[in-house]
């Protein structure tokens, strides 16, 4: 009995999409922090906002372009 199935050629590039757009979105937000910290000695997000914004990013966009692929698939049909 297999706990994960594989995934499908299209599924793993969607995901290395998102992964992508994830970490953009963590290079993106730390810079933001980071430029505020210098200016006001404050951060502008915690570290968990950080975090999960990325992660968040990450798995949406991959789940968006997952949902696409079906959709399309089921049109072709």
């Amino acid at each position: 009995m297999r706990l994960f199935k594989s995934m499908s050629t299209r599924q793993l590039t969607n995901w290395k999409s998102g992964a992508i757009v994830g970490f953009y979105t963590y290079l993106i937000l730390l810079f933001a922090n980071y430029t505020h910290h210098l200016l006001y000695s404050d951060d502008f997000f915690s570290s968990a906002v950080l975090f999960w914004s990325g992660l968040l990013a990450a798995v949406g966009y991959e789940l968006v372009l997952n949902l696409k692929d079906k959709r399309t698939i089921k049109k072709k049909m």
